[in-house]
């Protein structure tokens, strides 16, 4: 299942795609299961990013989901500067 090019031994592309498919399996595993490490989540995130994978949030359910959950910007409890001096000084 190797070539051989110039001295240097390549993988054929079969080869390279089942093991494509294989870290993906089994990275999914781990995460459905509740079992996976930080280094695990770190993997699966590296190997979507090096992949080019995104995701929409038109067409995400769990983004959406996350989108209605977080705060939205506005409406995160700042303290008005002005007020934040006056305590300092009083």
């Amino acid at each position: 299942m190797s070539k051989k090019t110039e001295g240097v031994l390549r993988a054929d592309s079969d080869l390279l795609n089942s093991l494509h498919q294989m870290v993906a399996k089994d990275l999914m595993k781990r995460i459905a299961s509740g079992e996976a490490t930080i280094q695990d989540i770190s993997a699966a995130i590296k190997y979507l990013k090096d992949n080019n994978v995104t995701a929409d949030i038109e067409f995400s359910n769990p983004l959406r989901e996350l989108e209605m959950a977080v705060t939205p910007v506005g409406e995160l409890p700042f303290i008005d500067e002005d007020e934040d001096q006056d305590e300092s000084n009083g």
